[in-house]
């Protein structure tokens, strides 16, 4: 069986249950011809990008690796995901100490940070911080084409993992709203530039396993926000808060008896041993309004995207897999590194 090389490929915020063959004509070939998950990947919670990024490619999950929203909770403390990364090993971390090469392309440039990327061969952009005249969504991070720039710059050939990551489809769900016309085009925009990557990776088909995913889904929001900082203080609960889209979470010892008492609060779940995740009803946010459209975080938007494909000998087994059991996102660093003999 010849050497696979792995291209792991995040289209961020892209709905599970909007593939199809008229909005994304490439996520479908590449399905029809290797294979899906009939219901989708499961998220982790947080249902967002940086925690199911970091168990993207450490394999653990959030508790393990500490990025529990767009924070890591390390030591009693907050710190920025990208500023602290996973505080577990990643991928690039064993490619290297086994001899592989590995490189990864983030159009959100925190995403150096949080995946530990500094520890691949090759990383964009440059130390997280993206070139002036790198083109940007609406949103600040690099858009799709940027992504593509830099993918042109590699040498696919000398590589075994790549890593790569298209923002612009969960920027338009954000700000236009999930169902809305002007996410739905940017859908289809975002699978031909998933297009473009498979026409990269053509060359050397026979060595390819290619697995496309998306990070978490969106659900519509109503205007408003729940702030639960002043809530559980009052309530004299000792914990500290961090809002994330239709979720929040609170770190520190809790009884979870106390948690109807929260304005706004309808579900929660463990999520590490001194971290609560809790959401509300659908729609819901928590902490500021940001006057957006779309958002994330509840256990209502942890569908993922889990394709395989290409024409590696392994592609049909893993095919297969995907076809008896739906993947949860800590689950691809282990497939990964047993392909690649990690």
């Amino acid at each position: 069986m010849p050497a696979p090389c792995v291209v792991l490929v995040i289209l961020d915020g892209f709905p599970h249950a909007k593939l199809s063959p008229d909005l994304a004509p490439n996520l479908w070939a590449l399905a029809s011809t290797g294979g899906r998950a009939p219901t989708g990947g499961r998220a982790v919670l947080s249902a967002s990008t940086y925690p199911n990024h970091a168990s993207f490619v450490t394999g653990v999950e959030p508790g393990v690796h500490r990025i529990l929203t767009s924070n890591a909770w390390i030591d009693g403390a907050f710190h920025p995901a990208q500023a602290v990364g996973p505080q577990a090993r990643t991928l690039f971390d064993r490619c290297r100490a086994a001899g592989r090469s590995s490189a990864a392309l983030f159009g959100d440039q925190n995403l150096v940070g949080v995946c530990g990327a500094r520890g691949a061969d090759a990383h964009w952009p440059p130390d997280g911080v993206l070139p002036d005249t790198a083109p940007r969504g609406a949103l600040g991070y690099g858009a799709d084409r940027a992504v593509l720039a830099a993918l042109e710059e590699l040498d696919l050939d000398a590589l075994d993992l790549l890593v790569l990551q298209l923002d612009e489809v969960d920027t338009a769900r954000h700000l236009h709203g999930p169902e809305s016309p002007e996410a739905l085009a940017q859908c289809r925009a975002t699978d031909a530039a998933f297009g473009q990557v498979l026409e990269c990776v053509r060359p050397r088909w026979d060595r390819a396993v290619v697995i496309a995913l998306s990070d978490h889904d969106h659900e519509a929001v109503t205007p408003g926000a729940i702030d639960l900082t002043e809530a559980t203080a009052s309530l004299g609960l000792g914990v500290l808060v961090d809002h994330d889209g239709t979720a929040a979470l609170l770190a520190g010892a809790l009884d979870p008896a106390r948690l109807p008492e929260l304005p706004g609060v309808e579900g929660f779940t463990a999520v590490a041993s001194d971290c609560t995740l809790v959401w509300g009803a659908p729609g819901q946010q928590f902490g500021i309004d940001w006057g957006l459209k779309g958002h994330h975080g509840s256990p209502r938007t942890a569908t993922q995207l889990a394709i395989v494909g290409g024409g590696h000998p392994a592609v049909p087994n893993l095919a297969r897999q995907l076809a008896k059991r739906a993947p949860a996102a800590s689950s691809w660093a282990g497939l990964i590194g047993q392909l690649l003999e990690l």
